[in-house]
């Protein structure tokens, strides 16, 4: 895979907030975004990556002592002692075949010296987290509140372990000393970069999810330009002194067309699982829904899929207006339906979109996002088209 300036374009511009919106806050979530990666140049966002993953490291190091504490006292062992020194809950049944030479108790089964592995392991992560932790200011998508309280935490929860010394990990170590060890080993030497190439664990920067966090953040800053107040949460953004939410990678709830599926229950999982998810949703007065779909493509083949799609998804959900959002379209129209989606391309001209109006009232917008544009550019052009259509309700 080779990086074009479009793609190093994004990566910069949106990178830095990639780990929030993939929910990467556990060693679990975020072994879907690791792999062997070729390292990318992004300055302040590897930065602030690098905060992420220490603050990331820091949940899974305090769940990982929750857990070892946890076995310490409940996964326990019957031992036979020598000596009338009792230690531990004496087992009367077992200790009657050894009386009065023996006896049996049951003890801890944990060796020390794991607890002392996971109490170096802590500290490192600790130290990492506190070095980090101003780079977690990033606006608009912040975390350092969540990332001061789980250093609080393990603050707190070091002092319940033994003194540290030099970690030996290997096949056989409890689960919660191996995982808190990867997630120190991933958060001290970051590596962030989008292809499988080479020999570091790192990051995987997915281009067409950054995409759509890129087109959120677009959204995002319309309506805060437009004089709104934004409260950002994990996966939706409310509207202060206004009755609009923004959905992120999530299927609108309560507006979907499909009632059930042969005689299942409606609440089968299943119901969910079918439905079509749209990148971005945004519900205003109550019921009234924008369907966004990114895609990050100049295919004319990917494109007209994409307006299809866009369409399906308005009458699912019954969305008043749906947008298709994407950078541009290159060369290789081979079906007339993909120079259908050329010739709107076409007549998107300077302006950079164009509206497909249904017989039923509804609209269809065609818009052109591309990472390259000056981003005060995009933000006029995603104005022009967000705020004609709330404005629609408005008046």
């Amino acid at each position: 895979m080779k990086l074009h300036d479009r793609d190093i374009c994004l990566i910069r511009k949106t990178a830095k907030y990639y780990l929030q919106y993939r929910r990467a806050d556990t060693l679990s979530r975020l072994k879907g975004l690791l792999g062997e990666v070729e390292k990318v140049n992004l300055e302040d966002t590897e930065r602030t990556i690098a905060s992420y993953l220490a603050y990331s490291a820091t949940r899974t190091v305090n769940m990982c002592i929750t857990s070892a504490l946890r076995d310490l006292w409940i996964r326990r062992e019957y031992t036979i002692h020598l000596g009338d020194d009792i230690v531990g809950v004496i087992d009367v049944a077992r200790s009657v075949p050894y009386y009065p030479f023996y006896y049996a108790s049951l003890l801890p089964n944990l060796k020390m010296d794991e607890l002392s592995y996971l109490s170096y392991i802590a500290r490192k992560v600790m130290k990492l987290a506190i070095e980090r932790l101003e780079n977690s200011k990033v606006i608009p998508f912040p975390f350092f509140k969540e990332m001061k309280k789980e250093i609080k935490r393990l603050r707190q929860k070091l002092e319940l372990l033994p003194s540290p010394s030099s970690p030996l990990v290997s096949d056989s170590s409890p689960d919660w000393l191996k995982k808190a060890y990867f997630a120190y080993v991933i958060a001290e030497k970051p590596t962030v970069g989008v292809r499988d190439q080479g020999e570091k664990i790192g990051v995987k920067l997915v281009l067409s999810k950054l995409y759509e966090l890129f087109v959120y953040m677009l959204v995002a800053r319309v309506l805060e330009s437009s004089g709104f107040s934004l409260s950002i949460d994990e996966g939706s953004i409310k509207v202060k002194d206004a009755n609009i939410v923004i959905i992120f990678n999530a299927p609108p709830s309560g507006t979907d067309v499909i009632e059930r599926i042969d005689e299942l229950d409606p609440n089968k999982e299943i119901n969910y699982r079918i439905r079509g998810r749209p990148d971005i949703s945004i519900r205003y007065d109550d019921r009234e829904l924008i369907l966004i779909e990114c895609k990050y493509s100049e295919k004319p083949s990917y494109i007209t899929e994409g307006r299809f799609k866009v369409m399906a998804y308005t009458y699912e959900y019954g969305a008043g207006a749906s947008l298709l959002v994407f950078p541009g379209i290159g060369e290789g129209v081979k079906s007339e339906e993909e120079f259908g989606t050329l010739e709107l391309y076409r007549l998107m001209g300077e302006k950079g979109w164009v509206d497909i109006r249904l017989r039923d009232g509804r609209k269809i917008y065609m818009v052109k996002v591309d990472p390259l544009e000056d981003t005060n550019t995009l933000l006029n052009r995603m104005s022009q088209v967000l705020l004609s259509i709330l404005s629609i309700k408005r008046t």
